[in-house]
């Protein structure tokens, strides 16, 4: 079993650590993010095409300061989707931060089993892992740690992840070389010892990566289901509202 295996098999690890909590798989659903929403004292504010505006919980709709002439319909569709709004969205934020640390944990424990608590290649996760949830919070809290969608600073950090993980794949796979010599020390034969040490290494990472797929299907199937009513919630209320006309925030691909 040579270093290539053992890469592949850190590059699996990887890319589900970045990509797995982000956006549903793509077998579910492919969201595209167009606005941004945020929750404020049970306000819905929207910044979408240059426009701002608020919904507020009787579905009252303001511009700025004014406030919209609405009919019982139209204010009826706004109402709900505060609702919707206000619901689903700390659920996202909240699913999408928790998913991403349970699988680093899962995928962190065997990294400490296998290499030591000490592993530089689990040092390297982790930092990895930090900055992959300082990004989802910047993305999906204020600074108050209110629910907030910010779709430009999410889809930067995607771009930016899918950038850095070539370079991650790199140094884990130098780094993993690395503490799995500095265990052979000692030993009779280092090289059965490294290649065998890299063997458990990368089927226990892929039994994991699978596992830790398999957790997550609920959760994707929910965030995706979510994201598809505000889809429909926001083309209903585009036909009732000609002001809202070309208004989206999200467009789900199946």
């Amino acid at each position: 079993m040579g270093s290539g295996s053992l890469s592949y098999a850190l590059r699996v690890s990887c890319f589900v650590m970045a990509f797995l909590p982000f956006y549903v798989a793509a077998e579910n659903c492919r969201p595209e993010l167009h606005g941004d929403i945020a929750i404020k004292a049970d306000n819905v504010l929207i910044e979408s095409n240059n426009n701002k505006f608020r919904i507020d919980p009787k579905g009252n709709l303001f511009f700025d300061v004014h406030r919209v002439a609405l009919s019982e319909a139209q204010r009826a569709s706004l109402t709900e989707y505060n609702k919707t709004i206000r619901n689903d969205l700390p659920f996202i934020g909240r699913s999408l931060s928790e998913e991403l640390h349970t699988s680093w944990l899962a995928l962190d424990g065997v990294l400490s089993a296998e290499l030591g608590e000490r592993s530089a290649l689990r040092g390297e996760v982790g930092q990895f892992h930090q900055h992959l949830q300082n990004q989802v919070s910047t993305s999906l809290y204020d600074l108050d740690r209110s629910p907030q969608l910010k779709h430009q600073a999410l889809t930067t950090a995607v771009r930016e992840l899918e950038a850095s993980v070539p370079q991650l794949i790199a140094t884990v796979s130098s780094r993993g070389l690395m503490d799995i010599a500095m265990l052979s020390e000692g030993k009779s034969n280092k090289m059965q010892f490294i290649s065998q040490k890299m063997a458990a290494l990368q089927n226990k990472l892929a039994d994991e990566v699978r596992l830790q797929r398999d957790r997550t299907l609920d959760v994707q199937q929910e965030v995706c289901q979510r994201f598809a009513q505000w889809q429909v919630q926001e083309a209903e209320i585009a036909s009732l509202i000609p002001a809202l006309s070309s208004w989206k925030t999200v467009t789900v691909r199946k």
